[in-house]
């Protein structure tokens, strides 16, 4: 992290602005909380149960509680990203609306990130926000809290306003997301084993034994042989090149995935194309 500003209400960040030199990858966990999610400049791609979910210049998302894991990829003509945050406290909202506490705050459900495009009035939003980074001590708490309640009005009278309404009513609602579906959305991410422990909110150990339990494999055996079978499939029915059918499958070593790959299948990813597409 190249750089980072911190606007706080109340003792807990609410609007951040930082800059990333890519690339770079960090995790952490969302609780109690929302945040509305703006790229700047550069790429986001962020993994947690609900599979991966990608954002890059002039792009938002909406992310809720729960765990993640998230690469910052710079643009062809910069090696950084800069991103900004705004953290949505369901306390703080509830201060916002007084005693008419909104419905997106009383609703439960699984919530889904979805990609917000940004349309002019977030631009400029975030424009307008940028000038309090470099004087935090104008945006004071009256203030603030007409920001927060300035960006939700943009977001629910946006394009996207449908989306938004049942994402933010859905979005305070813990991520509850079943094991074996969670390894199902990110079977093909390219995330270790480790860091698929780290978004299920479990120990390696516990993740191993739930693994175990539910797929009857180990974590690595199970993960690659589905990668595998799907990278077959892939050379059968897509002309792209061996190298990005890797890519797609969740590898990030070419010579890794043509050795597994020849052990499995007995020759390598272009011969067992050509062989196919003989018979």
């Amino acid at each position: 992290m190249v750089d980072s500003k911190v606007i706080e209400f109340k003792g807990m960040p609410l609007f951040q602005k930082a800059r990333f030199r890519t690339p770079f990858i960090m995790q952490g966990d969302i609780k109690d909380f929302a945040c509305f999610f703006y790229m700047v400049q550069g790429s986001l791609i962020s993994y947690d149960r609900r599979g991966v979910h990608k954002i890059s210049d002039k792009d938002a998302i909406l992310k809720n509680c729960g765990s993640y894991i998230q690469e910052y990829v710079s643009s062809s003509s910069n090696e950084e990203c800069e991103a900004i945050a705004v953290y949505l406290y369901p306390d703080l909202l509830k201060e916002i609306y007084k005693n008419e506490v909104p419905s997106f705050l009383k609703d439960d459900g699984i919530p889904v990130p979805k990609k917000l495009i940004a349309n002019e009035l977030v631009e400029q939003y975030m424009t307008n926000l940028a000038i309090y980074f470099e004087n935090p001590a104008s945006l004071d708490e009256e203030l603030g809290i007409l920001k927060i309640k300035e960006l939700m009005l943009i977001l629910l009278k946006s394009e996207s306003h449908q989306d938004v309404r049942k994402l933010l009513s859905e979005i305070f609602a813990p991520v509850n997301v079943a094991f074996k579906e969670a390894i199902h959305r990110n079977l093909y991410n390219n995330l270790s084993v480790d860091q698929l422990a780290f978004i299920c909110n479990m120990s390696v150990s516990s993740f191993k034994r739930e693994f175990k339990k539910v797929f009857e494999d180990t974590p690595a055996r199970y993960i690659k042989n589905k990668r595998l079978a799907r990278a077959a499939s892939e050379l059968l029915c897509k002309n792209d090149p061996v190298s990005a059918i890797a890519y797609d499958c969740g590898f990030q070593d070419i010579t890794t995935f043509s050795a597994s790959f020849s052990d499995k299948y007995g020759m390598s990813p272009s011969k067992y194309r050509m062989a196919q597409i003989g018979k």
